[in-house]
């Protein structure tokens, strides 16, 4: 039921999606397989093709990297930010008013 839900997406989400849920199998059948007390040729053929099939998928989930790598980049000027907003608190807060107050913390 989960997973009928979740393939409701757009249809521009749905390639995405079923590639996340390949590369997440892909991953599992192989930690399944390397679980195993001994291996044979043909399971260590499967670990393989478990590998390979990771590997080929695995470029998704580097789209949401890139937002953590945004966020990285951001930071410095959030900091900043957040600085300039106090130092104006500060310097302001005696003449503000209440709903001048609620304005400016929305604006930021």
């Amino acid at each position: 039921m989960v997973t009928q839900s979740l393939r409701g997406g757009s249809p521009a989400q749905r390639p995405i999606f079923n590639h996340a849920i390949e590369c997440t199998r892909a991953f599992l059948e192989f930690s399944m397989y390397a679980r195993f007390k001994s291996q044979n040729d043909a399971i260590l053929s499967y670990m393989e093709d478990c590998l390979h099939r990771f590997h080929n998928i695995k470029d998704d989930f580097l789209l949401t990297r890139a937002g953590e790598m945004a966020k990285a980049k951001a930071n410095p000027q959030r900091t900043e930010l957040v600085k300039k907003r106090k130092v104006d608190g500060e310097t302001y807060a005696e003449t503000w008013t209440p709903s001048k107050e609620w304005r400016e913390m929305n604006s930021w």
